[in-house]
């Protein structure tokens, strides 16, 4: 079955916090993206740093508007209490990648390698994730809102108390990860790639249902 035998064996998807950003930031040029130091209450807007290779990158309370990382690669990662507006990550490399309370909002992040990241309280909003590589990683409390994660992998990934909203998921790859609890009933789903022991506690419509079912081999009637 598709949904769990009692209702005690779904995980209500908790409420996500939301960024606690500072009042005034002090912007800066986008040479300062590069120089590995950590970086509080700041913003960046309209810096091109695509391409370049970064050593570490840590920001704490920060607005990026239009930062375009595009194949940049990032030894490490950290963000906390940050949000990304139409900022261009394709095809970035991002190694030891920790963000909390993090809201991406109409971001271009197709071809996103970041595998093993941490994420908690985590938004994707109106993003392109096409393609995104997040195998390993833990998605924890975190929302997928009207996003395209079209043949993304995602296997492995540990999304507990996560939502995900009018997400395009067409043949996503799951397989591995945690979905109990996980309700993709608003989600498209089709040719989504997940194993029988994946769909346990998944919440999906009676048509989802039947195209799981054909997906995993199940003969109904």
């Amino acid at each position: 079955m598709l949904k769990p035998m009692a209702e005690k064996a779904q995980k209500k998807a908790a409420e996500r916090a939301l960024p606690r950003l500072p009042v005034r930031m002090e912007e800066l040029a986008r040479g300062a993206l590069l120089e590995g130091r950590p970086l509080e209450e700041v913003s960046f807007v309209d810096a091109e740093v695509a391409g370049e290779r970064i050593a570490a990158l840590t920001l704490n309370g920060a607005i990026l508007e239009r930062v375009s990382l595009t194949r940049c690669e990032i030894a490490s990662l950290r963000l906390r209490d940050v949000r990304l507006v139409g900022c261009d990550l394709s095809n970035a490399m991002l190694r030891k990648f920790e963000a909390t309370r993090v809201e991406f909002v109409g971001c271009r992040m197709t071809g996103l390698v970041a595998p093993a990241c941490r994420w908690q309280s985590v938004l994707l909003k109106k993003c392109d994730a096409r393609f995104a590589q997040l195998n390993d990683s833990r998605l924890l409390r975190s929302e997928f809102s009207d996003s395209h994660l079209g043949e993304a992998t995602l296997s492995r990934a540990d999304l507990a108390e996560s939502r995900f909203t009018e997400t395009i998921l067409r043949q996503t790859e799951l397989t591995g990860a945690k979905l109990n609890g996980i309700d993709l009933r608003t989600c498209d789903i089709e040719g989504i790639q997940v194993g029988l022991g994946d769909v346990w506690g998944l919440r999906v419509t009676p048509a989802q249902a039947l195209e799981l079912a054909r997906l995993l081999g199940v003969v109904i009637g």
